[in-house]
């Protein structure tokens, strides 16, 4: 029993904690419609950007906010290779997410005080059980730290940031700049004919997003206490299963925004993969689980839809 409560823990918290990398993948990928790889470098940077700030004696919540403006810095330039050098959006993500290898290798090599000439090819940041995070500090060290095996202060801190973020996403898209976003991933000639510029979207797009990828990387570095060059690997699998487990099964409920679809997502997409690890199932084959999971969402939602459609015309 204490081993389910754990697992349950341990699903939620991760739920949370990718589910702001999955809004963020939310703007770029279906909004936008724009394939970006730039976040796999953009989670590593928001957690580097941290892990920096956080060893210096920064305020963990100035340090998140210095991981977001770092990782739309990075989109940003992505959507400036794609609008202004008309490079294709695979190739920008390819392009901007390589480069950061290097970036966030330097940047490390450098807080931990090393050689750049030096094979630090697998430098770790340790964050520290001192350095203040935001599970230590006002107000959620008011929470209590573990009941039954549940970890509620890290599931409730992290709720409360994928919260935040679901909030100022929800505004932001109702503002003149995210009309124009969701308007240029519609019809972009549209946008044109509006005398608005099309290619300015899409960079504001790929900068939220890419900030958002950030921000996770900054929490996943305050859950795993170091910031290390292989954690950015997979983070588009899991910020594309998440959005699509989330949008494919809630796409019909009525009255519930994309953003609580993704959330929801996140959290299923966690709990899947700690089911299969409490059954025994080896961890290679988690990707053959998530796609019989994406086949059977993907079917029931149109199944769903297609059983309407012929409501609709009884």
């Amino acid at each position: 029993m204490l081993s389910f409560f754990s697992s349950c823990s341990v699903f939620l918290e991760d739920g949370f904690m990718y589910a702001i990398l999955a809004m963020g993948y939310y703007v770029s990928y279906t909004i936008l419609d724009f394939p970006d790889l730039t976040v796999e470098g953009t989670v590593l940077s928001g957690g580097v950007t941290y892990a920096m700030l956080a060893r210096a004696g920064i305020s963990p919540w100035i340090a998140i906010l210095a991981a977001l403006f770092a990782g739309a810095f990075f989109g940003a330039i992505t959507g400036i290779l794609h609008v202004k050098l008309h490079i294709r959006p695979l190739l920008c993500g390819i392009l901007v997410s390589t480069a950061l290898i290097s970036v966030n290798l330097v940047v490390s090599v450098l807080v931990m005080g090393g050689n750049i000439r030096g094979e630090d090819a697998l430098t770790t940041i340790p964050v520290g059980r001192a350095v203040p995070t935001i599970l230590n500090t006002y107000p959620a060290r008011w929470l209590p730290n573990d009941i039954g095996g549940f970890h509620v202060r890290k599931i409730v801190a992290f709720f409360a940031v994928a919260l935040l973020f679901k909030i100022l996403l929800d505004l932001f898209l109702k503002t003149k700049a995210g009309l124009l976003l969701r308007a240029v991933g519609s019809n972009q000639q549209f946008v044109s004919m509006l005398a608005q510029n099309p290619g300015v979207s899409k960079i504001i797009g790929l900068a939220l997003g890419n900030g958002f990828a950030a921000v996770s990387g900054a929490l996943i570095v305050q859950s795993r206490g170091n910031a290390n060059q292989g954690m950015g690997l997979g983070m588009i699998v899991i910020g594309l299963a998440s959005l699509i487990i989330g949008v494919s099964i809630l796409k019909n409920v009525r009255r519930i925004k994309p953003s609580t679809m993704v959330i929801i997502g996140s959290v299923i997409y966690q709990a899947c993969l700690a089911a299969a690890a409490m059954l025994g199932v080896p961890t290679a084959y988690n990707k053959l689980i998530m796609a019989v999971l994406f086949t059977t969402a993907l079917v029931f939602s149109d199944r769903i839809k297609h059983q309407k459609g012929k409501d609709a015309h009884a």
